[in-house]
């Protein structure tokens, strides 16, 4: 893998995918309760995308490490929405409406410091007025004991990636399964500011610095792993575009013709692999 034309690769499959989300407007194909969800979240998605390949054209290496995550998990969740049909796009309603109210609420206690919305004094008159589809919201996202459900599905991310392979196919599970299994669990080290994170992200894992005969040496290891590391996860975001192209196409076929978009993406996507291999042949 080459960084520089990961990042090549990257701009070409954004493009695909800015192709997708226009093609999904209600000027193309009205009003659709799917795309009602989802639209909005494969735009945000693509302004995620587009940030990625900022911080990778300045070598802004942690940062965009960190975004793939939510990157290739907004990826899975429009596809998990895909995949279960209309009782994943009620859910998400549902999930949204009362989560909405419930934030008019929000009160946080640490120590001596208390922080609250200024709404939280006239909350019993407001409950008062809510109407009964509120209130059943409410009921379904709080557990028997009285907290708050914090998910909108109580699928894991490895279900619901399980959930999508087995709907949208081979290619899709293959895709998909691999970015998951790249991103999710080191990244979010990193997310975190965990030490192991840190470890991870430098390279202190594989090899100790005691271990190095030069500070010079060191910083020419770690900064090679770093790319590396960089290089990897550009590629997981460049294979969720491609399968949330093919899933969108797969889903929406008698809707929307993206088939020409979703062939673009997946030929560009066997090229690059192609001339990657090549490279490596010749290595």
């Amino acid at each position: 893998m080459n960084y520089k034309n990961e990042i090549l690769h990257l701009d070409k499959q954004l493009g695909f995918f800015e192709e997708s989300v226009h093609a999904l407007t209600p000027d193309n194909i009205g009003f659709l309760k799917l795309i009602s969800v989802i639209g909005p979240m494969l735009k945000l998605n693509f302004d995620t995308g587009r940030t990625i390949k900022l911080l990778a054209e300045n070598n802004h290496l942690r940062d965009l490490i960190i975004l793939t995550r939510p990157f290739v998990e907004s990826v899975i969740n429009v596809g998990f929405i895909c995949a279960k049909g209309d009782d994943a796009i009620v859910s998400s309603k549902k999930y949204a409406f009362q989560k909405g109210y419930r934030d008019l609420f929000r009160e946080l206690n640490v120590h001596e410091i208390a922080i609250k919305n200024g709404l939280v004094s006239h909350k019993n008159e407001i409950d008062s007025l809510r109407p009964q589809q509120l209130i059943d919201a409410l009921q379904e996202y709080t557990t028997a004991k009285g907290n708050e459900i914090n998910s909108w599905t109580d699928e894991t991310a490895k279900q619901k990636v399980d959930t999508i392979s087995k709907k949208f196919g081979l290619l899709v599970n293959g895709l998909l399964t691999f970015a998951f299994f790249n991103t999710y669990r080191d990244v979010s080290e990193i997310i975190h500011g965990s030490y192991y994170g840190v470890l991870i992200m430098t390279g202190m894992q594989n090899k100790n610095i005691s271990s190095f005969k030069s500070s010079e040496e060191a910083a020419s290891y770690f900064t090679d792993h770093q790319f590396k590391f960089a290089t990897l996860s550009i590629q997981q975001v460049c294979m969720s575009i491609v399968s949330i192209i093919d899933i969108l196409h797969q889903k929406l076929k008698e809707v929307v013709p993206i088939k020409e978009i979703r062939d673009k993406s997946y030929n560009t996507m066997i090229e690059y692999a192609g001339k990657v291999a090549g490279d490596y042949a010749n290595v």
